[in-house]
């Protein structure tokens, strides 16, 4: 690398100050030749997973659901919440079960493994305020047979702690069930946000 100086600097170097300055510029294209080629500091050139998103509107009532990436291993406790918010200004009383208004389905693309959301049939009354949402994170609902054997899917997805899905494509979605108006009184809605996710082993 040849760096141009004025000619009145040039003539006033001393070896020294010569030294110096080519040590400098080594090591300003050693540095240059370092973010090139390798990154420098064991840099990856992953790019950050982007977050995936899905919303569904009706009436004044909004549901988003929200996971950190699409991309899952089996080891993987796959995580994301969805969140309950109110439209325009003001609040809302609404009923919903006492579990709470909001659930996840658990679905296999091109597959026949599905885990349905279920809610207690009972009636809570809840508040919503604009700009107060209401947020849950993935959860499970449903059961599975109890003569089941231990290998079956039901069984072994709802038995564990966390959230693990098998290699496959699934599309996981939140929903959120709930009636206008206090005592479960007025129109129903069932709002739903599904997001594709791919699972590898």
């Amino acid at each position: 690398m040849h760096t141009q100086f004025p000619n009145q600097l040039t003539a006033g170097l001393t070896a020294g100050s010569r030294s110096v300055a080519g040590m400098v510029g080594r090591r300003l294209l050693a540095a240059a030749l370092c973010l090139v080629v390798v990154g420098c500091s064991g840099g990856t050139n992953a790019a950050t997973p982007a977050p995936a998103q899905a919303t569904d509107t009706q009436g004044k009532y909004r549901l988003v659901f929200e996971l950190p990436r699409t991309d899952w291993r089996t080891s993987d406790s796959i995580t994301g919440h969805a969140t309950l918010s109110l439209v325009g200004s003001g609040g809302a009383d609404f009923g919903a079960s006492g579990e709470g208004p909001l659930a996840f389905g658990f679905d296999e693309v091109d597959g026949n493994r599905h885990v349905g959301w279920t809610m207690t049939a009972d009636c809570k009354n809840y508040h919503l305020d604009a700009g107060q949402p209401m947020s849950a994170p993935i959860k499970k609902s449903g059961g599975y047979s109890a003569d089941a054997a231990p290998y079956d899917f039901n069984r072994w997805f709802m038995t564990d702690p966390l959230v693990h899905l098998p290699a496959a494509d699934w599309t996981i979605t939140a929903i959120a069930s709930l009636v206008d108006g206090s005592y479960c009184s007025g129109a129903s809605y069932t709002l739903k946000a599904a997001v594709l996710v791919h699972v590898t082993a």
